[in-house]
């Protein structure tokens, strides 16, 4: 089809067209000329249609003079003009810019979209434009629905798949702008398109770790965290990814698969299930160096050397993969297994930004990896000390039982030495049995096992309970002991959960308010009851307070205030399993008070704690 003319052809054509009418009187007048010679003398009007001629020549002439007085300078700024803007589309090579008539056919095609696309201008030019979008794109009308919308609003920023002339894909930022005549008639379109492919894949990439960091960090066992991790990774990343991971016996084996294919997927065992042998290329072989390995393009009719005959070679046959990338999983110098994502299409070929990129996702989920071995392996723990605090449980019931009994027994006697040695062995046995009862708990706690058995029960009773039992003690450490207690502290409790609570409590104020009185007060109103244990000791400061009730956090340190910093973690986990709060308030060298908040009936969602909680 031929392009429309320009401004500068169809003056020229005008200024042409008023020649040819002066030559076309000319010739008329030459030949009335030439007819009136051959003509006998006294026949004709010579003189009146020479004067005629003259005068339709001069004025054509005139119309001419005039014509290209007035455009010639429209003709030269319009000549400019077009030569500024081929300038322009030469010059720029970062974008393609091409010119689009009204049914989206090329009329200009700069060196940029020649660059990016691959297509020169002799080849698309009065072609459409849509060769450029991918087939299911064109097939479903969005090129036409994006010119549509460029038309009715003026111009359309779009993104999305393009294709080059070599059947490559990039992803495209388009800016579609609208071209008006002077009477508000479509004339065509102009069209600038860039690639940013690599800032989406940076986008993506970003992205992708914020998600992997949401979807792994709450997962708490290996092959949770291999599967999402595969999930992850799929089609966001490849079309298809398996995680490795070493075996007991040393061989390489598939721990989780994903494939957006789900046909491919039974395609894949087969090779799977057999043991990745460890040769030159595969993920045995990335495990056991820790060295990433990329193969950016494949050609399965022709396999490397390294890739014929072997396992991980006919695991790629088989799903007919294009393009395979394959990151160790470490944590320092240790390699947990390896990440092999394969591309099965043209669209999607790995290079070294992959690599990279990879890389650091690999770390990230080898942390979330090798945390859910520790958390394993803490949890084992956790349980061998609940079922060692469990077993203990009896001897040393019966241990205290004996040392009770043969303490009245020598009450009598005046064998002092006897009387304290009794003494002290009872209340080690009580500071055992603390422990062993805090230790259960915290098995159950972090296996979330821990399950209230809630029951009426007077709060002001249990005080009075656990503070008799404790006189002794007190006694022992010079401390007075004060209570004060309103009538209807009732309420729906776990008594055996609350008596440990009051019960570390007390104790813990007896060895850090040693020689100073300590007082127990209890309060109640409609809503919930208050439980509140003040003590005149070495108190503790501001930081301290904020790490009090986290496991193992012992505030001093030494052999003079002995402890495993369990008690008050103890403490808050049962408090909240009951749906109640607790709060201290201290200062350094003026003691602290601990207060207790509990709910008079315990909702049921929180008589059990999980995992999470703790």
């Amino acid at each position: 089809m031929m392009r429309r003319w320009t401004f500068a052809q169809r003056v020229s054509a005008g200024l042409s067209a008023c020649l040819f009418a002066g030559l076309l009187l000319l010739a008329t007048l030459l030949s009335a000329v030439y007819a009136q010679a051959s003509m006998p003398p006294g026949h004709g009007a010579l003189p009146q249609a020479v004067l005629a001629g003259l005068l339709g020549l001069a004025c054509v002439a005139a119309l001419g003079f005039v014509l290209h007085r007035a455009l010639a300078p429209l003709h030269a700024r319009h000549q400019s003009s077009e030569q500024h803007l081929q300038l322009l589309m030469d010059g720029v090579t970062d974008y393609a810019l091409c010119f689009l008539d009204r049914h989206g056919r090329v009329t200009a095609w700069n060196a940029g979209a020649e660059r990016l696309t691959g297509w020169s201008e002799v080849e698309l030019a009065g072609r459409d434009a849509d060769r450029i979008y991918p087939v299911d794109e064109v097939a479903a009308g969005v090129p036409r629905a994006h010119r549509e919308r460029a038309a009715r609003e003026g111009r359309l920023l779009a993104e999305g798949w393009r294709v080059r002339r070599d059947g490559s894909r990039f992803w495209a930022e388009t800016l579609l702008t609208a071209l008006y005549d002077a009477h508000g008639r479509l004339r065509g379109f102009v069209k600038v398109t860039r690639d940013i492919t690599e800032r989406r894949r940076m986008e993506r990439a970003q992205a992708l770790f914020a998600e992997a960091g949401r979807v792994l960090q709450p997962l708490s066992g290996a092959r949770e965290v291999g599967e999402a991790l595969t999930r992850l990774c799929v089609p966001e990343v490849a079309d298809a990814c398996i995680l490795f991971l070493p075996s007991e016996d040393g061989t390489v084996r598939p721990h989780a698969v994903a494939c957006e294919d789900i046909a491919a997927t039974h395609r894949m065992w087969e090779p799977l299930l057999r043991c990745p042998e460890d040769g030159e290329v595969g993920p045995s072989r990335v495990v056991r160096t820790g060295r990433s390995e990329l193969l950016p393009e494949l050609d399965l009719a022709r396999l490397p050397p390294a890739l014929e005959g072997s396992a991980h070679g006919e695991l790629l046959c088989a799903l007919g993969v294009t393009s395979a990338l394959t990151v160790p999983l470490a944590v320092g110098s240790r390699v947990l297994g390896a990440l092999c994502l394969l591309s099965t299409g043209t669209h999607r070929r790995f290079g070294e930004v992959d690599r990279a990129f990879m890389e650091e996702l690999a770390a990230r989920a080898a942390l979330a990896l090798d945390n859910a071995r520790l958390l394993a392996q803490a949890q084992d723990a956790l349980e061998l000390i609940g079922i060692a605090a469990h077993d203990l449980g009896n001897p040393l019931s019966s241990l205290q039982l004996r040392l009770r009994r043969l303490s009245m027994q020598s009450a009598g006697t005046s064998d002092t030495r006897l009387r304290e040695g009794l003494a002290g062995a009872e209340g080690e046995t009580r500071r055992l049995g603390r422990l062993v009862h805090n230790l259960l708990d915290l098995s159950r706690l972090s296996a979330g096992r821990m399950v209230l058995d809630t029951e009426p029960l007077d709060l002001a009773h249990l005080v009075r309970e656990v503070v008799e039992r404790h006189r002794d003690q007190a006694s022992a450490a010079g401390c007075a002991l004060s209570i004060r207690a309103e009538e209807g502290a009732t309420g729906q409790w776990d008594r055996q959960r609350l008596d440990r609570v009051v019960t570390n409590l007390l104790s813990n104020a007896l060895k850090f308010g040693r020689g100073h009185p300590v007082e127990l007060r209890v309060q109640a109103d409609p809503h919930c009851v208050r439980f509140a244990i003040r003590d005149g000791g070495i108190g503790m400061g501001v930081e301290a307070q904020q790490r009090l009730f986290h496991r193992f956090q012992r505030l001093h340190a030494g052999g003079q205030h002995p402890g495993t910093g369990l008690g008050l973690y103890i403490v808050r986990q049962l408090v909240e399993a009951h749906g109640g709060t607790i709060h201290v308030q201290s200062r350094t060298g003026e003691g602290s008070e601990f207060t207790i908040e509990l709910p008079r009936r315990t909702n049921k969602a929180s008589c059990s704690v999980n995992e999470a909680q703790v």
